[in-house]
């Protein structure tokens, strides 16, 4: 069985109000946060008791789309305590995965160290000491050039078939119904992924998994 995916946009950060790329590791402006939660509206009604695994870029304002949107999706363990937020019965796990980081090294695209991410983030500890170390610096892996974005998407794709079939096949009949995956990410990996892909601002879609007879991924 073919897995789903919903490519997330992350919802408008203060670089893209200014549009200013110098500002280091943008977060959401307050019109950012009121879209991203009206996008978890949307996609409470459309989807939200389908979704197994949620992965998200550790930039700022990727996390904090992650957390507005999907709150109604997502651990209550991500979230302060005694805030009401978070799934309590089938919470989903937030996922940062470097690898879904903007692509280029202008200072808006560039995330921040683990010690300053963990005191906006506290809740989600374990998720940001586990990112690999020097992440945030763009060399090596996720460096601006065209052959590491290439391995970059090759690992992606990767990582998501695993993670659907993992899924797929779970014993318990309601976590089964859960395997649909959600990425939370920017334009660059978004049209990596899947070029000619138009996915505004806090905006979703959705696509379907396959793998060809030469064992190649990609998202249809």
């Amino acid at each position: 069985m073919a897995g789903r995916v919903h490519l997330v946009r992350h919802a408008e950060g203060l670089h893209n109000l200014r549009r200013d790329l110098e500002i280091a590791d943008a977060q959401l402006t307050h019109r950012g946060h009121d879209a991203a939660e009206a996008l978890g509206r949307q996609f409470v009604k459309d989807s939200t008791d389908s979704v197994g695994a949620i992965f998200a870029s550790p930039l700022r304002r990727t996390i904090e789309t992650s957390l507005e949107t999907f709150h109604r999706v997502l651990s209550p363990a991500h979230y302060p305590h005694n805030s009401g937020k978070g799934a309590r019965a089938w919470g989903v796990s937030l996922i940062l995965n470097p690898d879904l980081q903007e692509i280029s090294d202008y200072p808006c695209n560039t995330g921040s160290a683990p010690a300053d991410l963990l005191a906006e983030f506290p809740e989600l500890k374990s998720q940001i000491q586990s990112l690999p170390p020097k992440w945030f610096e763009k060399e090596g892996d996720w460096e601006p050039t065209d052959e590491a974005v290439i391995a970059r998407k090759s690992r992606i794709l990767k990582l998501l078939w695993i993670t659907s079939q993992q899924l797929q096949s779970a014993t318990d009949a309601e976590q089964k119904k859960r395997s649909d995956i959600v990425v939370v990410t920017h334009e660059g990996i978004i049209l990596t992924l899947v070029p000619n892909a138009d996915i505004q601002l806090a905006s979703y879609k959705t696509f379907t998994l396959s793998k060809d007879a030469q064992g190649k991924i990609s998202l249809i």
